[in-house]
This record gives C-alpha cells, sequence and structure tokens, in this order.
C-alpha cells in the first residue's frame, strides 16, 4: 500500500467515525430533548397563534412579539398586528422594552466583573460621586452590588422626591427600594472608570456576542419605520416623544424580538457569563416581599418547586408593556412585548396559556397573595355594577359586562378583565387588585384595594 493511499485511507476513516460522532451527539440531542421536562405546553405554537390576534384586538392594542426558548434554544419568534396603525408589522419590528434594559446592562456589568475588570463591591465614588449626595457621607458607601439590587437608598428617580434632587433614603445596602437612579448612577462611574460610552460597552461585551445585531440603546442608530409605536388605553397613539436619544442605564433599549430572544439564550446557556458569575447574579440579594427576591438585575421567585427558580424582569412606561420570564430549571423562556397600556392583561394571558403551571408562574412574580377562584355571577347582577363611575383621584372609569365577568375602559386606567371572586368582589389576572362593588345612597360605589388591603382609590356611578 502506497503512503499516499494509506493517507487517503485514514483520512477516510476519520471523516466516517467524525460522521459517526454527530450523528450519535445528533442522536443524543434528540433523547435528551425528548427526556428534558417541558414547562411549555406541546402545541404553545398553535395556542400563541390562535389566542394573541385576539387578545391584541379584545385589548386595543396594535402588535404583540413574542419569543420563546425551548431545551436552550430559540423556538419561536413572531410579530402579530400592527407595530404602526395601518401597517402590518415585522418580524423585525423594534420595540422599547423600558427597564429590560435593567438586566440587559447589568449581564454587562456582571461580564466585566468576570473578566477583573470591575469590582461588585468597590464604592462608586472612587469612579463618580454625584453632586446632589455629595455631602452626604453613605453616598461614599454605595457599591455596584447596591445599584444592581436596588439597595442604594435612592428612590426611582429624583424628580419623585420633593426638592427634585437625589437623596439617599437609608442606609445602602439594608432596604430593597426600585431605583433607575442607582443604575444611572452605575452608568456614570462605568464610563468615568473607562473613559467609554455605555453604548460602547453594551456592543463590544453584549450586543455583538450573543448576535444581536438590531438593537440600540439610542433612537438615532434604528430605522424609525420598524419602530413600534406606542398607543394608550383608549387605542389611540400617545403624543410622548419615542424618539429617545439620551442613552439610560435603566430604561429604553430599543430591540427586536429576534434579539430579545438571542439575550435570553446566552443567559441561559451559560454563553457570555460562566456558569458561576450567572449563580452570583441570580442569587437573592435583597428582599422585595413575601415571595420576590431582588438578584443583580433580575428579580427571582424561587418558593415553588415544580417551577424551581424564575428570573424575571418587566418593562413599563406609557404604550410600553414587555416582560422577559426565564425558567433554567426547563432551559425554556419567553419575552412579550406590547406597544400598548394595556398589555399587561395580554403578556400575562400568553403566559397563563402557553405554560403548563403559567397561573403559578404569574402568581409567584405578581401576586403576594393566591390568585382566587374563579365564581359565576349572574349577568343581572354584573349589569347593576356596570357603567361610569368618577373616581376620587379624577377619572372615569367605566365597567362593561362581558359573557363572565367585567372589563374596564378608561382614558388612562389599563383596560384588564375582571373575574369574579365572590357576588361583589373582582379582580385581574395582571396584579393583584380587588374591585369591590356596593350600594350606598341609592348609588353604586367601587372600591379598589390592593394586596395589603390598602386602598388605591374610590369610585361613584
Amino acid at each position: 500500500m502506497s503512503t499516499r493511499i494509506y493517507k487517503l485511507g485514514r483520512l477516510a476513516i476519520l471523516q466516517l467515525l467524525c460522521l459517526l460522532v454527530l450523528e450519535s451527539c445528533e442522536k443524543s440531542k434528540k433523547a435528551n430533548d425528548t427526556e428534558q421536562p417541558q414547562i411549555l405546553k406541546d402545541n404553545y405554537v398553535a395556542i400563541l397563534d390562535s389566542i394573541v390576534p385576539i387578545l391584541i384586538s379584545e385589548y386595543d392594542a396594535p402588535s404583540a412579539g413574542v419569543s420563546v426558548i425551548r431545551n436552550g434554544q430559540i423556538s419561536f419568534v413572531k410579530v402579530y398586528g400592527e407595530h404602526q396603525k395601518g401597517k402590518s408589522a415585522p418580524k423585525n419590528t423594534i420595540y422599547n422594552v423600558a427597564s429590560i434594559t435593567k438586566p440587559i446592562v447589568a449581564t454587562m456589568v456582571m461580564k466585566l466583573v468576570e473578566n477583573g475588570d470591575w469590582s461588585l463591591d468597590e464604592p462608586l465614588y472612587h469612579h463618580y460621586l454625584d453632586a446632589d449626595v455629595a455631602d452626604d457621607p453613605r453616598a461614599k458607601r454605595i457599591t455596584t452590588r447596591h445599584c444592581l439590587s436596588h439597595t442604594a437608598g435612592f428612590k426611582n428617580w429624583r424628580w419623585d422626591e420633593e426638592d427634585g434632587k437625589l437623596n439617599i433614603n437609608f442606609e445602602p445596602g439594608t432596604e430593597f427600594q426600585y431605583s433607575g437612579e442607582g443604575m444611572e448612577l452605575l452608568r456614570k462611574a462605568l464610563e468615568a472608570k473607562f473613559n467609554t460610552p455605555l453604548e460602547t460597552l453594551m456592543d463590544s461585551i453584549i450586543f455583538e456576542p450573543a448576535g444581536m445585531k438590531d438593537v440600540s440603546m439610542r433612537w438615532s442608530k434604528i430605522d424609525s419605520s420598524k419602530f413600534a409605536k406606542w398607543y394608550n388605553s383608549s387605542g389611540k397613539e400617545h403624543n410622548t416623544d419615542f424618539r429617545i436619544n439620551k442613552v439610560n442605564a435603566a430604561d429604553d433599549i430599543l430591540v427586536t424580538m429576534a434579539d430579545l430572544a438571542k439575550f435570553c439564550e446566552s443567559i441561559l446557556n451559560n454563553d457570555i457569563l460562566n456558569q458561576d458569575t450567572y449563580q452570583e447574579m441570580s442569587k437573592p440579594q435583597s428582599e422585595i416581599n413575601e415571595k420576590l427576591n431582588q438578584g443583580l438585575g433580575w428579580v427571582i421567585f424561587d418558593e415553588n418547586e415544580m417551577l424551581g427558580k424564575v428570573l424575571n424582569h418587566d418593562g413599563g412606561d406609557p404604550g410600553v408593556v414587555a416582560t422577559i420570564i426565564l425558567l433554567p430549571k426547563y432551559d425554556a423562556a419567553i419575552a412579550i412585548s406590547i406597544n400598548s397600556d394595556n398589555g399587561a392583561n395580554i403578556t400575562n394571558s400568553i403566559v397563563d396559556h402557553v405554560f403548563k403551571h403559567g397561573k403559578q408562574i404569574i402568581e409567584g412574580l405578581h401576586w403576594k397573595n393566591s390568585i382566587p377562584t374563579k365564581v359565576e355571577v349572574g349577568r343581572i347582577q354584573l349589569q347593576n355594577y356596570s357603567g361610569a363611575y368618577q373616581t376620587n383621584l379624577g377619572f372615569s372609569i367605566t365597567f362593561i359586562v362581558t359573557e363572565d365577568g367585567l372589563m374596564t375602559q378608561s382614558d388612562v386606567f389599563p383596560k384588564i378583565r375582571l373575574w369574579p371572586k365572590s357576588e361583589n368582589e373582582f379582580f385581574p389576572l395582571p396584579f393583584e387588585l380587588y374591585f369591590n362593588f356596593y350600594e350606598e345612597n341609592n348609588r353604586m360605589h367601587v372600591s379598589v384595594l390592593n394586596g395589603d388591603n390598602e386602598l388605591e382609590f374610590t369610585g361613584v356611578k
């Protein structure tokens, strides 16, 4: 046998072995796919195609974008409806996902920590100190960990303070208080340390490695014809200027559903962060309430053994409702974006329908208590509650009878479906509120209570 023939034969054998290994791996992968416990219903695609068009019509929302990760891989990306009135939404519709910006930016920060270029616990004043709190000694104790776990002591935004200035309301690290200001303080410290804009850091550390090509931190870098404009609870376009060019670490990332899916996929598969960094990021750092904890960028629900640890972040601004839900135990995730004030009922209805334990996911993430059992209330009784009510907060809200409950309608309050908990008490699915109807002085009244039994508002018909 000549040397040349021997080499060719050996090469052929190696190629055959490679093919056999690849085939074996593929069979193993398929077997694992079959064996992997599933949290998504088997027919979730058909369910989405069936219910989403109905939901966006029912809630006067122009469009809904949905991405699904199954077995650690992107398995579904679709945009339904019109991203701008009269224009069919393309698959690469660009959504502003509001506060979902926070966990995406947090992931970039954690990568810097993983690389040894940044510290979770070094005081940020070494790099940047806000003038509003420069004279407060507690400002010199604020760290990246505090900002990512919302324990820096700030309110959400400085304009929430009576004096309109940034204030530290408690000792950093001792309490949870959701704050965009903390993320912005972190951004300024990062930019000062690296002498690099946040968007440049995001491009090189997150967007490019994750293959996210249709994402931006500012308006000037996107195709405005693909943007999902914002619409209010009456289905009318918001007159708010959505062309936001100021980069913000807490808000306003512009992204397609495909790129949002790539981000979710990279988190589940440890493609950007290694396992140790992911574990640190998804570890409870502060307590939001009895059910929920705050990690480093993520909200964490881990009290349901069947679900395992659930990572979540929502986004909400005028005309913007978005959510990301990661279920690492099942290598599954869902991302949903709605360009309407009425999006909460849509996002939660989708979760309820496509996940096998959707109700438990919603209850864990959005309810302090348990979601009540629905009861039947007669149509005559529902008619007694229907009509327009003037609230003590100065807005009007109308209750419309549906086939099995009530629907709200208002220019300022979201359109939500209300299910009967009892003959005169109703609740929505997206968040824990209780609408109590009662008659007083021959007039029908409504009082709205939260999960702590605190009064939110009242109304009279």
